[in-house]
């Protein structure tokens, strides 16, 4: 393995275990690994070798070329090249949007919240708001039903409740609004709520 890959393995794989909220003791365990090894591999000190590539693979359901830094996408889909076609205005709108200002969304807050609970929070959150996206895809005939072990109304009804817990505990979570950031460039994500709310304006508001 090349020392770029190496230190962009290394990278990635200690990104990942902090999004997912965890401690480096508990995935060690999960990976069946000692704390002291793991913590060598996150470093960059040490070299894994291709078992353990494919391990931590399927731990954080990632492909292995991101792990390895060789790809952007985390699910080996590129949405480089995929528009959507609005046709009220007939404009084209590219997914990579979509997958841009997510990962900025995610990177701001896992960066901004300290705490394990509340990284484990944003985790689920995203968790749930895609379950709740994947049933609805489901139902439309897009994805088998067979992959879901939830009726469509039950777990929609328990996704929307789990989402709707989330909200009010996230309503507890300090301030971040003075959080130094410079947002006076436009980026995807500004992009993206400039978007969502042009629609909910269009759509939703009356007068």
């Amino acid at each position: 393995m090349e020392k770029k890959k190496l230190s962009k393995f290394a990278e990635v794989l200690s990104r990942l275990r902090k999004e997912r909220g965890i401690s480096q003791k508990r995935a060690a365990t999960d990976l069946g690994i000692s704390q002291a090894l793991l913590s060598h591999y996150e470093k960059g000190i040490r070299e894994c070798g291709l078992d353990f590539v494919i391990k931590c693979s399927a731990y954080y359901g990632v492909t292995t070329d991101y792990l390895l830094g060789v790809s952007d996408s985390r699910n080996g889909v590129d949405t480089s090249n995929i528009s959507i076609t609005v046709e009220k205005d007939g404009t084209k709108r590219s997914a990579s949007t979509l997958t841009a200002s997510t990962n900025e969304l995610l990177g701001i807050a896992l960066t901004g919240l300290k705490d394990e609970s509340q990284k484990s929070y944003v985790y689920e959150y995203y968790m749930l708001s895609l379950y709740r996206g994947a049933l609805t895809l489901a139902k439309a005939g897009v994805l088998p039903k067979e992959m879901f072990r939830l009726d469509y109304s039950v777990g929609r009804e328990l996704s929307s409740a789990a989402l709707a817990v989330k909200d009010a505990r996230f309503a507890f979570i300090e301030d971040k609004s003075r959080n130094g950031l410079d947002f006076s460039e436009s980026t995807a994500l500004s992009e993206l709520i400039g978007e969502a709310e042009e629609y909910l304006l269009s759509n939703y508001m009356i007068g």
